[in-house]
């Protein structure tokens, strides 16, 4: 499993070591300190992930304008199409309409619904070669189809995604870290990442990143 590391604006050269890289386009837009990090980790040859997702703990699609900024000055490597959390049709629609916008794009599109034989249409549907699964779809898919996806943070705990393949974007060791607990201490959950906070409990945080990495070795 290929790990990237989601954190805050302000702890991005500490915790994202990896090859591996994860943003967002508004912040993009909005914050020079993080376009210009993710603009050096594309000059150094990192893959860099560009999620045309809201900020928010529910999923839900980047407003167009915004999108459209953030891509004129930051070229990602590959672009994750937005979707409407458990929303088939709706998801179906975003993804469709974003996807002719962005002719000569490295496209990974996102399923949903409220069924795995929903997911299953949705992903026959949109009929992309490459899949993104958010944590809240993880229930709903079966072990043996979870290999090969990129996967978008943990929800819970990091056992969600042990044994399976592919590539994950995690909070999760960041989130636990700014709260001082450790990844075993994950209950009760831990809320969102706002992206605004302040560095705090720097070894705890170093620490959970160093172990969520060996743990996917």
């Amino acid at each position: 499993m290929e790990i990237g590391i989601i954190a805050p604006i302000k702890m991005l050269e500490e915790c994202c070591i990896t090859g591996i890289q994860y943003c967002l386009p508004k912040l993009i837009v909005e914050s020079e300190e993080y376009r210009k990090f993710y603009k050096g980790r594309i000059d150094e040859g990192d893959k860099v992930y560009m999620d045309l997702r809201q900020i928010g703990w529910r999923r839900g699609p980047e407003e167009w304008p915004i999108v459209e900024k953030a891509l004129a000055t930051l070229r990602p490597t590959y672009v994750i199409l937005p979707s409407f959390a458990f929303e088939k049709e709706k998801t179906v629609q975003i993804e469709e309409d974003y996807s002719k916008r962005l002719e000569g794009f490295k496209l990974i599109g996102t399923p949903e619904g409220t069924t795995l034989s929903e997911v299953n249409e949705c992903m026959k549907a949109l009929g992309l070669g490459r899949w993104a699964l958010p944590s809240h779809l993880y229930s709903l898919i079966p072990d043996k189809q979870l290999n090969g996806y990129y996967y978008i943070d943990n929800h819970l705990y990091m056992g969600e995604l042990k044994g399976w393949d592919g590539t994950l974007f995690t909070s999760l060791p960041v989130r636990l870290g700014l709260k001082g607990r450790i990844l075993s201490d994950y209950r009760p959950s831990i809320p969102a990442l706002t992206f605004y906070e302040e560095p705090q409990f720097p070894k705890i945080v170093d620490r959970n990143i160093r172990e969520a990495l060996e743990y996917y070795k």
